[in-house]
């Protein structure tokens, strides 16, 4: 874990040139019935697809349950998932877009396999890659496409950092996720200083009206 973690910082400092903080990646999740495994961080939203609709800011996703020749569900996971993938039922990448930025994002995977990749893009224009490869390896497993494996990956941007899309990517079929969780970024000071100086303002003219 702790390689993996050094080498996709190494990519984003090398992309983001002077980023005030790196992200950071690990492995693990909670086991829920019926889902698999979902984030254990506190105070994020999931997403488990379960409504048959893909959210507004996902772009491109398919949903399946259950497995075929093309997809497999996520070990665990009898509900709804997403998957991206070059089969004619499916596209790739399926990209999940964040307009105000987030300090988390996780997702669980199965049958991690070496096509498969997320790319995670930075309000700061900076981007790094996540081979299913470097994946598996953060709970130490293989990325060898074993449908009896699957592990939550968790994505925290780093202080002062906001994750601003999340793409997944396929080269062939496929790669299944569910359960994406979220927290959205806390405002920077000088956003609040700007709200309040609005605040202020607005105040200022209603009173400058009422006399």
């Amino acid at each position: 874990m702790k390689i993996l973690s050094t080498l996709a910082c190494a990519t984003l400092a090398a992309a983001a040139g002077s980023a005030s903080a790196l992200p950071t990646f690990t492995a693990g999740g909670t086991a829920l019935a019926g889902e698999g495994l979902v984030t254990s961080v506190a105070g994020a939203t999931t997403i488990d697809f379960n409504s048959g609709i893909l959210p507004a800011n996902y772009i491109d996703g398919s949903l399946f349950t259950g497995t075929d020749g093309n997809h497999a569900a996520p070990p665990g996971d009898t509900s709804m998932y997403l998957s991206a993938g070059i089969s004619s039922d499916q596209h790739s990448p399926v990209t999940a877009n964040f307009a105000g930025g987030l300090s988390y994002f996780g997702f669980y995977m199965g049958s991690p396999d070496p096509y498969n990749s997320v790319t995670y893009s930075f309000a700061d224009q900076s981007s790094t890659t996540l081979t299913g490869t470097q994946l598996a390896s953060l709970a130490g497993d293989q990325a060898n496409g074993d449908q009896s494996v699957g592990l939550y990956v968790n994505a925290f941007a780093g202080e002062g950092g906001k994750i601003t899309s999340v793409a997944f990517h396929s080269s062939s079929n496929a790669f299944e996720t569910d359960n994406h969780a979220f927290i959205a970024a806390v405002p920077e000071p000088e956003t609040y200083a700007m709200l309040l100086a609005g605040l202020g303002l607005l105040g200022f003219m209603l009173r400058r009206k009422a006399s």
